[in-house]
C-alpha cells in the first residue's frame, strides 16, 4: 500500500456500504495481529490501519502495543453520533521478526484495497500465511545462529579462539532455543540459559587456551540474544510518540539483559568461590586481517538474513544492506573514532535511503530491506557492557557504556527518520 499522495490512490473505488463496519473490523484486527507478529513498529502498525480503513470509507482508531491490539471502527463523517461503534481487541502472546510473511501480508492488503480481493478473501489468506512453513528451516536458522556468532567475535576483535568457542556458544544457544521454544514455560529461560552456557563456555576456553578472550566469547556467543532491534525500536516508538507501545520495548530490552547477565553472574559467583579468574576479561587481540572482516560480513548478513525470514529470491539484498551499513561505519569511525554515535547516524541513514530506494524499484515493504542491515549497527551489547561494569562495580564506566548505547540508539533513530524525509519509501510497511 503506498502513502496518501504517494503513486496509488487510496479512495475507494465501489460503495463502502459492501463492506460492513464489522467485517472491516474483523479484517483489520486480523491484519494488524498479524503484522505485529512479524515484526512491524506499532506507529508504521497504526498507519496501515488508518489508510487501510480510510480506503474503505471509515475511520480507524487503533491502539497498539507489543502484547495487544485494540481498534475502534467508526464512521467516515462526524455527525453520526446514533450509529454503534464498533470495538475489537485481540491479545499478542508471541512476537519477532518474519520478513517472508510480512511481505505477503503486504501483498494480501494491497490485494484487498485494490478490489482485487474481497475482505473475506483476505482474512483466508491471512490464516494461510499463519499457517505456512518459514522459508528457512529451523536446521537452517540453527546454522545461521552458529554463524553469525562466529562472525560477531571476528567484529569484536576476536581470536580465531574466540570465533570457534563464540560458534560452540552460539549453536548451543540456537539449539536451546529451538527446544526451549516448544514449552512457553521453559522459553522465558532461553536469555538466563544462554548467558550462564556462554560464561561457563568462556571459563573453560580460559582453562584450554589462556590466550581467550572471555568478554568477546559472552559478547559474541549470545549475539542473537541481545536485545538490540528491541531497545532501537522502542526509541523509535517514543520518537513517533507512541509512548506506551515503547516504553514497553524498552523495558522488555532491558529485562533480557538482566536476564543473560544473571546467567554470567552465577558463574562469576562460582569462579569466586573455587578461586579462579572471573569469566570477563580485558585479554586484548589484535584485529584479524581484512580478509576475515570480509567473510565476517558476508557470513553475518546471510546468517541474519536467515533468522529473519527474509526471502530467498531477495537474500542478496540482505548482504547489499548489511555491505552499507558496515562500510559507512568503518569509514566513518576511521574518521571520527572518538564519535560512535556519528558512524551510527549515517550508516543508519545510507541504510534507510538504500531501502527505500530499493522499496520504491521493487514495489516491497522497506523493512525487508532494512532490518537485515540495521542489526549489525544496533547497540545490544553496549547494554550489557554496561550492566556487566556495574555488576563489577565499576559504575563510572556501566554508566559510560549505557550513555554510549543510548548515543548510538538515538543516533540510529535520528537516522532512520531524516532518510524517512529525504527519501520516503511509497509504502507504509
Amino acid at each position: 500500500m503506498t502513502t496518501p499522495g504517494g503513486e496509488a490512490d487510496l479512495e475507494p473505488t465501489q460503495s463502502a456500504g459492501h463492506r460492513s463496519r464489522e467485517q472491516l473490523a474483523d479484517y483489520l484486527l486480523d491484519m494488524g495481529a498479524a503484522l505485529a507478529s512479524y515484526g512491524c513498529p506499532s506507529y508504521r502498525l497504526e498507519d496501515v490501519i488508518r489508510a487501510v480503513a480510510e480506503a474503505e470509507g471509515y475511520r480507524a482508531e487503533p491502539f497498539a502495543l507489543p502484547t495487544g491490539l485494540f481498534l475502534r471502527v467508526t464512521p467516515k463523517e462526524r455527525g453520526h453520533g446514533s450509529v454503534p461503534e464498533v470495538h475489537r481487541m485481540t491479545r499478542l502472546s508471541d512476537w519477532g521478526v518474519n520478513l517472508e510473511r510480512l511481505t505477503l501480508i503486504d501483498e494480501i492488503f494491497n490485494d484487498v484495497v485494490d478490489r482485487r480481493a474481497s475482505i473475506e478473501q483476505g482474512r483466508a489468506r491471512i490464516r494461510e500465511v499463519e499457517t505456512r512453513p518459514p522459508v528457512w528451516s529451523p536446521a537452517l536458522v540453527w546454522a545461521a545462529t552458529t554463524v553469525a556468532s562466529g562472525a560477531a567475535a571476528v567484529f569484536f576483535r576476536g581470536s580465531l579462539v574466540d570465533v570457534f568457542v563464540a560458534s560452540v556458544v552460539g549453536a548451543a544457544v540456537g539449539g536451546s532455543r529451538v527446544v526451549l521454544g516448544r514449552d512457553p514455560a521453559r522459553r522465558l529461560l532461553s536469555e538466563f540459559l544462554g548467558g550462564l552456557f556462554a560464561a561457563a563456555c568462556a571459563w573453560l576456553a580460559t582453562r584450554v587456551w589462556p590466550t581467550a578472550s572471555p568478554e568477546v566469547i559472552v559478547l559474541a556467543g549470545a549475539i542473537s540474544l541481545f536485545p538490540g532491534m528491541t531497545f532501537t525500536t522502542g526509541l523509535a516508538e517514543v520518537a513517533q510518540k507512541n509512548l506506551v507501545s515503547g516504553g514497553a520495548r524498552l523495558m522488555e530490552s532491558g529485562v533480557t539483559l538482566l536476564l543473560i547477565l544473571f546467567g554470567v553472574a552465577l558463574v562469576a559467583g562460582f569462579q569466586r568461590m573455587t578461586g579462579t579468574v572471573p569469566p570477563l576479561g580485558s585479554v586484548e587481540h589484535s584485529a584479524l586481517g581484512l580478509h576475515y572482516q570480509a567473510i565476517a560480513l558476508v557470513v553475518s548478513s546471510v546468517a541474519f538474513g536467515v533468522l529473519f525470514q527474509v526471502p530467498r529470491r531477495y537474500m542478496w539484498t540482505a548482504l547489499v544492506s548489511g555491505s552499507t551499513g558496515y562500510v559507512v561505519t568503518a569509514f566513518a569511525v576511521r574518521r571520527i573514532p572518538e564519535a560512535p554515535h556519528v558512524a551510527a547516524f549515517c550508516a543508519a541513514l545510507a541504510v534507510c535511503m538504500l531501502s527505500n530506494a530499493l522499496a520504491r524499484a521493487m514495489n516491497k515493504p522497506a523493512q525487508l530491506f532494512q532490518l537485515p542491515g540495521m542489526i549489525l549497527l544496533v547497540p545490544g551489547s553496549f547494554g550489557f557492557v554496561s550492566l556487566d561494569q556495574l555488576l563489577a562495580k565499576r559504575a563510572e564506566a556501566g554508566i559510560q557504556q549505557a550513555f554510549a548505547m543510548a548515543l548510538v540508539g538515538a543516533a540510529l533513530v535520528i537516522g532512520v527518520l531524516v532518510a524517512n524525509v529525504v527519501l520516503p519509501a511509497r509504502k507504509l510497511l
